[in-house]
């Protein structure tokens, strides 16, 4: 039974959990708790890798009994996220990422102040994959 773990700063819209489910297989969605959540989505910055979060998220993985084959779904600051995707390939998991259109609308306020919006509109979840040079 596949599971999807789910770390990004968001809960996945009815859309993407129907492709999860129906694309992938998967069987259950795992979220973190709300506090491994919120380190998630303040990851400490400075010049190199807070490696203690990156420890708490694979703890999590490891206590929620991820096994081979099943599914991360990571999305957050580049170097943090590199970490758990590289540790996902070396694990056997599948790393997933959400892929969106982005739909700006521009405005104009009272005062003539441009206002931009963006909806971003769910495609589809794409692996992660290693480079490699296709002949």
């Amino acid at each position: 039974m596949k599971k999807t773990f789910c770390l990004i700063n968001h809960n996945l819209s009815e859309k993407q959990r129907n492709e999860l489910f129906e694309r992938f297989d998967s069987k259950e969605i795992v979220y973190p708790k709300d506090e491994l959540s919120r380190i998630w989505s303040q990851i400490p910055i400075g010049e190199t890798i807070n490696r203690d979060v990156i420890e708490k998220i694979i703890s999590w993985l490891n206590s929620s009994n991820a096994q081979k084959g099943d599914y991360l779904i990571v999305q957050g600051e580049m170097g943090s996220t590199f970490m758990l995707v590289d540790f996902a390939l070396q694990k056997g998991l599948v790393p997933l990422h959400a892929v969106s259109k982005r739909e700006t609308v521009e405005t104009k306020d009272s005062n003539g102040n441009s206002i931009k919006t963006s909806v971003f509109n769910h495609v589809c979840f794409r692996r992660y994959e290693k480079w490699q040079k296709i002949a």
